[in-house]
């Protein structure tokens, strides 16, 4: 597996257009577009070019040539690499990344503010939260559930009951399982990464067939805006391969 974590707000250019050297889709344009404040569409823009760059990359090729789909669930796949499994989130100005050959994969990233009532939240998509969890909980819950519904394609509405999370005494949620998506087991991993971000924190969830711990390593050098640096996933075990 590879996985980015990337500032948006540290690359790219600030020059939102058509002429991009990779180029956005009409679709891509269209949605920016909509967005009200202009920070929010040039994060969007910035996460898709981002998004197409650094896969053309790991795919050795042309970022002109890589195509992007989505099935009727919203779910991202390659139709030319169709053993390349794809899956990206955005918190404001972070994007997650995820790529991987070992089966479907979904992955989640928020950034950790206070919430007073995101328990609440919680327990409204996800009703087996069970009673007397604190709030320290809340964001490795939500992102692994994100993530497995990502993983199966399914979104949170369909998807949210057929994940089976564990909340441990000390605040900790691991993913036991997802039901309804064949035998071989699913496995998940959340980690706090530091960030650049008006919050010092963000979340990371990934989830995958095969997924040991994950660990993002590196982050973008704010002095080279465009100089991706990838975040590793260190190999600790079979099916992850670090680059």
């Amino acid at each position: 597996m590879d996985a980015w974590l990337v500032d948006l707000d540290q690359v790219a250019p600030t020059d939102i257009s058509a002429h991009y050297p990779e180029g956005l889709t009409e679709d891509e344009l269209r949605r920016g577009a909509e967005f009200v404040h202009a920070r929010a569409a040039h994060r969007f823009y910035r996460a898709r070019l981002t998004v197409r760059r650094l896969l053309a990359e790991r795919l050795g090729l042309d970022a002109h040539d890589l195509r992007i789909h989505y099935d009727p669930a919203g779910k991202p796949y390659l139709p030319d690499q169709p053993g390349t499994h794809v899956s990206w989130s955005r918190s404001d100005g972070l994007l997650l990344l995820g790529a991987t050959e070992t089966g479907p994969i979904g992955v989640d990233v928020e950034l950790v503010r206070p919430a007073g009532t995101s328990l609440d939240v919680l327990t409204f998509v996800y009703p087996k939260v069970p009673d007397g969890v604190g709030p320290e909980t809340f964001f490795h819950a939500w992102t692994l559930l994100e993530a497995a519904v990502k993983a199966t394609g399914r979104g949170l509405t369909d998807g949210a009951g057929e994940v089976d999370l564990a909340f441990g005494p000390d605040g900790s949620v691991t993913l036991r399982g997802i039901s309804g998506h064949g035998t071989r087991p699913w496995h998940g991993h959340t980690a706090l990464q530091p960030t650049r971000q008006d919050s010092p924190w963000a979340m990371t969830a990934f989830v995958s067939r095969e997924l040991p711990p994950v660990t993002v390593l590196t982050w973008p050098d704010p002095d080279r805006a465009g100089d991706l640096a990838r975040a590793r996933a260190p190999a600790r075990g079979p099916g992850l391969r670090a680059r």
